[in-house]
């Protein structure tokens, strides 16, 4: 070996390493100077333990774990168009114009209807509390049903599709079961609640016939007395003189619908088009008042109304109303 080579030196493994690391350091922290110059490396070296300790303090403050706490009351308010909302495995769905507050303090829920109406949609409740709704002086337990509770001012109605609801008002406590009805007007009756207006029966009809191409109408022609035109559009036809009861039903049920339309909006559309799928002279009748009705609250869906009317009933007797209303909504002239 030449006097230039350098002998193989072992390399120092990490603990011997730490130890002469450890023993510089010492011998450099004995004078105040060598300490004042170093002590920002030390600060260097200690911050990010002191940063993962205060990291530590902060997630143990900030995230405490809160799985059964319960929410406070919660306000929903739907404007013109209806809304739907849950509460825990509870359906509510609230019509128009409607206001209700949600609550479910230890698993407890109930619901405050402050005005309007809501449909509401519970699961078989089981061992768990009941599901009630307050609308004014009125309380409704519920175990497991649907339902619906509407509330104008102090008056208060419950109508339940089906299942079994306790209606208590004014201390006294009645039950509300499939079909029935209950109103503050008189707590003490539970009666039977309008049934959904059914299918008309069928009846033989003429073969429908399509209805030909609007053409300008010719110049004015003097027939002979003998003769005597056609007429374009033809009215409604007159009533039969001996009336079918399942007429005389559809004249009933579109009554009470009209009467409804201010109290019961929804009600009397879902009315209205369930006759208008009939095929008795009432269908035409009430399909018009749907699209109308539908116009009147501002809703899209009146275009699709009447366009499907003009082309059931070309030649009814709202036609041209139906023609008019629908360029209105359209915008056109």
């Amino acid at each position: 070996m030449s006097n230039t080579e350098r002998p193989p030196v072992e390399p120092l493994s990490d603990v011997a390493w730490t130890r002469v690391e450890r023993g510089v350091w010492s011998r450099l922290d004995e004078t105040d100077v060598v300490r004042e110059r170093h002590s920002p490396r030390r600060w260097w070296l200690a911050a990010p333990l002191a940063a993962a300790a205060i990291f530590a303090v902060v997630l143990i403050v900030h995230t405490p774990a809160r799985p059964n706490r319960d929410e406070g009351p919660t306000r929903v308010v739907s404007e013109a168009s209806s809304s739907s909302v849950s509460l825990g495995d509870a359906h509510i769905a609230l019509e128009p114009h409607s206001a209700i507050v949600m609550d479910s303090h230890a698993g407890a829920p109930n619901v405050l209807v402050e005005h309007g109406a809501a449909w509401f949609a519970v699961e078989p409740r089981g061992s768990r509390p009941p599901f009630v709704v307050i609308a004014g002086d009125m309380r409704v337990r519920v175990i497991g049903t649907r339902f619906r509770v509407a509330r104008d001012a102090e008056r208060i109605e419950v109508v339940v599709d089906h299942g079994i609801v306790e209606v208590g008002y004014h201390g006294e406590l009645v039950r509300v079961t499939n079909g029935q009805h209950w109103s503050s007007d008189a707590p003490s009756v539970v009666a039977m609640a309008e049934p959904e207006p059914a299918p008309a029966p069928v009846t033989p009809e003429p073969a429908p016939v399509t209805p030909a191409p609007i053409v300008p109408a010719p110049a004015p022609i003097v027939h002979s007395p003998a003769h005597v035109p056609s007429v374009a559009h033809p009215v409604t036809p007159p009533a039969p003189a001996t009336h079918s009861p399942a007429a005389d039903r559809d004249a009933a049920r579109y009554a009470e619908l009209s009467r409804r339309e201010a109290s019961s909006p929804d009600a009397a559309m879902a009315g209205y088009l369930a006759l208008s799928k009939g095929s008795g002279r009432w269908a035409q009748v009430a399909l018009y008042a749907a699209g109308r009705l539908a116009a009147d609250r501002g809703e899209p869906r009146a275009t699709t109304f009447l366009e499907i009317y003009l082309r059931r009933f070309p030649n009814g007797a709202n036609a041209d109303d139906a023609r008019q209303l629908l360029s209105r909504l359209k915008g056109t002239p």
